[in-house]
């Protein structure tokens, strides 16, 4: 084995490639048949969308999990450790296991270039094929077609949503996007799709390739019926209409929540109502809406880093019981349609706090964002050094009750919650008696 330590193991990943990001499926498909992998006898549902990928599987993997399925999830990217990547049965894999999935890769992929993605798709499915989960759940990392998890042909495809982000990658509109998540499509399988107006090219390729499609609005919906929690309706394996009355709402968006519970009925699992019900009520991912509370502040924390995830963490914040002050934590990638995520949310906030990213180089300094948000007509901004700076900064003008809204970025959200975890150990640590 070439390390013995995790932490060795992604530094050394990280520079096996001359580019971040390498779109293709044939150096992945090269090392993935040497390693001679077979998922044949397990379903595999490959998740594919702009917004929303990452709570579908979480949503999928709670509600099976609650039915006694043991479930293999992959999903990217992480937060705060990498083995949040790859999860059985909910719980992350081990640093000695991904250790032994890279040498394994390693071993296989002889003078074959990998990504960092790429490496780690392979390692993720080694461990898979290893501990062969009733269900497999494989989260798309950018696109669809060309991205490395499409190397295992779905037997459920699903499309969560698609708007406008990865541009220079993906295309500059949602018909070229969309054109590229449905990459993942293949004959004859059934594909849920997400977004209730999906791009015309999405429907011409399940078209193209005989899919069975089921979309949001037409075929599955969710609804909140007051004091009744969510009633869904969807169709059956067998296409006949059904009903889940009175489920509980959960921290996830609703559209989410609808996607999910139509792909368990296209799974023909053997998931019955209460079973849903449990998994829903224990659904939850790090990073979506969270809410922490830090010296009697309400922080939330928010992966957004689109318009359309910056309107879902507005519309959040608008159903909150209203609050004295509410201000912004920002810290974003430069390749990011800034101007719409500031004019999505900007009424939500009374003052804005920015800091630098450090050591990430796609990220956006400071100094060069605030103007972007002054030209919104906000003045209230606040420019620190790093990311704890304005985190402190912000809190040190927030009483009890306020509310502090940190997001742009996984990064960003990873950052304050890594911060807000250290204190809480210091808090702890000096409570406990000698």
């Amino acid at each position: 084995m070439r390390f013995e330590q995790l932490p060795d193991w992604l530094r050394w990943i990280e520079g096996q490639h001359p580019r971040e990001i390498a779109l293709g499926l044939d150096r992945v498909a090269q090392v993935y048949q040497r390693l001679q992998l077979d998922f044949s006898d397990i379903p595999v549902i490959t998740i594919a969308g702009t917004n929303g990928k990452g709570s579908c599987v979480a949503l999928l993997s709670a509600v099976l999990s609650a039915a006694d399925y043991r479930v293999g999830a992959y999903t990217s990217p992480h937060l705060l450790r990498y083995n949040e990547r790859v999860c059985i049965d909910g719980t992350p894999v081990s640093d000695a296991s991904l250790c032994e999935a890279f040498a394994a890769v390693d071993g296989a992929r002889g003078d074959v270039p990998l990504t960092y993605f790429e490496f780690g798709t392979l390692a993720a499915l080694y461990l898979f094929g290893r501990e062969r989960p009733d269900v497999l759940l494989l989260e798309v990392g950018l696109g669809g077609r060309l991205d490395a998890v499409n190397v295992i042909a779905p037997d459920i495809a699903v499309i969560t949503s698609i708007a406008l982000d990865h541009t220079d990658w993906l295309g500059a509109d949602r018909e070229q996007i969309g054109r590229e998540k449905a990459g993942i499509l293949r004959e004859g399988i059934r594909v849920v799709c997400g977004d209730a107006r999906p791009p015309q090219s999405v429907l011409d390729e399940a078209q193209v390739h005989a899919c069975e499609l089921y979309l949001r609005g037409r075929d599955f919906e969710i609804e909140h019926l007051a004091d009744q929690g969510w009633h869904w309706r969807g169709k059956g394996f067998d296409g006949a209409e059904l009903h889940h009355a009175e489920l509980p709402q959960s921290t996830l968006a609703a559209d989410n929540v609808a996607t999910a519970l139509q792909v368990i009925a296209c799974l023909n699992a053997n998931v019955d109502v209460a079973t849903i019900r449990r998994g829903l009520a224990a659904a939850a991912l790090p990073g979506r809406c969270q809410h922490l509370t830090v010296e009697g502040v309400d922080v939330v924390i928010d992966v957004a880093h689109n318009p359309a995830a910056a309107e879902h963490l507005a519309a959040h914040l608008q159903s909150l019981p209203a609050c004295e002050r509410c201000v912004a934590l920002l810290a974003v990638m430069a390749d990011k349609d800034i101007d719409g995520m500031v004019e999505a949310t900007r009424e939500q906030f009374d003052a804005w706090f920015l800091g630098d990213l450090k050591d990430n180089p796609r990220a956006l300094p400071a100094r060069d964002l605030a103007p972007l948000i002054h030209e919104h007509g906000i003045h209230m901004i606040s420019v620190s050094k790093n990311i704890r700076q304005a985190y402190r900064r912000a809190l040190s003008l927030l009483e009890p009750g306020h509310r502090l809204v940190v997001f742009g970025s996984f990064f960003t959200a990873a950052e304050v919650m890594a911060i807000a975890a250290r204190d809480n150990r210091r808090a702890l640590s000096v409570e406990e008696p000698e």
